[in-house]
């Protein structure tokens, strides 16, 4: 299995944020800025960028210190902490909210939602959310076709089952928003970001650098040389609830 240690290069480059949306969801469920951050899966620090640069207080959580690395240099002014969501590294209610984003399902849900429960301060912000290419995006369309010609299955890197074992837990409050999302991107962006992607290395093994050829060779059929942009079609699946 191929470690994001390994994907750090191309994740830094590549991988995108998520929807203001995101955040003003966050904010409408009750974030207040005196509240305490904990990322979980914080990666290079993408899902909490926006809420460190605005001034809140965060503390990222992540195994792979190569991504940690690249977080502490980008926002030196947050904390941020090696550790697994399956063992968060903190005492019982230190946190007022805990988020994850486009991470959670690389751990065993219940038990890191327990520990969310644990860090988290009573009536307390769980955020744990995906972001995948909505199903009639072209460009999905076309990497599910070259995964098909190769005899991969389309990948998906969203949480996958349903949200069953959140609302198992006993939390308060719990809701779903379904977030769209329209954006663009270079094409050399998108590519780092298809690098990025642990499922695809996963998934194509040995066969995963065809994979990327065959991508950047179909798109240039239609986008030509250069550093084209993409229009990308999103949907976020944004979970919430209250300790």
């Amino acid at each position: 299995m191929t470690s994001f240690d390994d994907l750090v290069t191309d994740y830094a480059a590549g991988r995108l944020g998520y929807a203001n949306d995101v955040y003003n969801n966050l904010v409408a469920f009750g974030l207040l800025p005196s509240h305490a951050i904990i990322d979980i899966g914080a990666g290079t620090g993408l899902a909490s960028a926006p809420l460190i640069e605005n001034g809140y207080n965060v503390t990222g959580v992540d195994p792979s210190e190569p991504m940690l690395a690249t977080a502490r240099e980008r926002y030196p002014q947050a904390k941020w902490v090696r550790g697994v969501a399956e063992a968060l590294p903190f005492d019982a209610g230190t946190f007022d909210v805990a988020i994850s984003g486009q991470a959670f399902h690389h751990a065993e849900a219940r038990t890191a939602l327990g520990e969310v429960k644990r860090v988290l301060r009573p009536r307390g912000i769980v955020a744990i959310w995906w972001k995948g290419l909505a199903s009639d995006d072209p460009i999905k369309q076309l990497r599910d076709s070259i995964a098909r010609d190769m005899g991969v299955a389309p990948l998906n890197s969203n949480w996958r089952g349903g949200f069953r074992d959140f609302y198992s837990m006993g939390l308060l409050d719990p809701a779903v928003r379904v977030i769209p999302w329209r954006t663009i991107v270079t094409l050399s962006k998108f590519l780092h970001y298809e690098r990025s992607r642990k499922i695809v290395h996963d998934e194509f093994g040995a066969s995963a650098p065809e994979y990327f050829e065959r991508l950047e060779a179909r798109l240039r059929e239609t986008l030509g040389e250069g550093d084209p942009i993409l229009p990308l079609s999103y949907v976020h699946f944004l979970y919430l609830a209250k300790t």
